[in-house]
């Protein structure tokens, strides 16, 4: 009896849980999956404004993983996420909190990327396409125009690296990446990237 008590109290408290961002912000977007001893995958429910739409099954020696975006299945149990949260790894549990303890956090941070021409002045008016570079943007695919002071937003992303193409009156002006790493101190990731017009390469139908 003593044991069923448990077990029922762990389901619950996976039931309650609450899923944020490295900030404490509710997770828009998610897939959080539970699986056994074995590594099999036992089950899964969605996450919509940091809280998952069903619970899920808990006991010990289960494993809460959390993916980013809206995953399948098959995609979970074949590993072809980008995992943000994982309660097999102790740093993510001492970081990011128990799954039994009704709330978790999760490596996604806010990004800004700022666009500068070469003279230091920033590129308003531009477009930049920033993916993941794991899949070729299946889980991160944004299409976005700088803002008057050159810069783009993102409120949430996952810790990846990442593929950025920066598009200026019709030019390729930029390719680069960048990484967002797991356990970082900081509370928002910032990368500047400088455009070259003398190297550009045209694009055909580029914004």
């Amino acid at each position: 009896m003593k044991h069923l008590l448990a077990a029922l109290f762990l389901a619950i408290a996976a039931a309650a849980l609450g899923v944020r961002d490295w900030n404490d912000r509710p997770l828009a977007y998610g897939t959080a999956a539970v699986f056994d001893e074995e590594g099999s995958l036992v089950a899964l429910t969605y996450i919509f404004g940091g809280e998952t739409l069903y619970g899920l099954p808990w006991r010990p020696g289960y494993v809460l993983r959390v993916a980013w975006g809206i995953a399948s299945p098959r995609e979970i149990a074949a590993g072809q996420v980008i995992w943000i949260y994982d309660s097999a790894v102790l740093r993510d549990i001492v970081e990011l909190g128990e799954p039994t303890g009704g709330k978790i956090r999760t490596w996604a941070y806010p990004v800004t990327v700022v666009v500068k021409e070469a003279g230091g002045r920033p590129a308003a008016g531009c477009y930049a396409r920033v993916i993941d570079a794991a899949t070729r943007g299946r889980w991160v695919d944004v299409f976005i125009s700088t803002a008057s002071d050159g810069s783009i937003r993102l409120y949430q992303a996952p810790a990846t690296d990442y593929l950025v193409n920066i598009y200026c009156g019709g030019y390729l002006t930029a390719s680069t990446k960048f990484s967002i790493q797991r356990g970082a101190p900081s509370t928002a990731w910032n990368y500047e990237i400088t455009i070259d017009y003398i190297t550009s390469v045209r694009v055909e139908n580029a914004p």
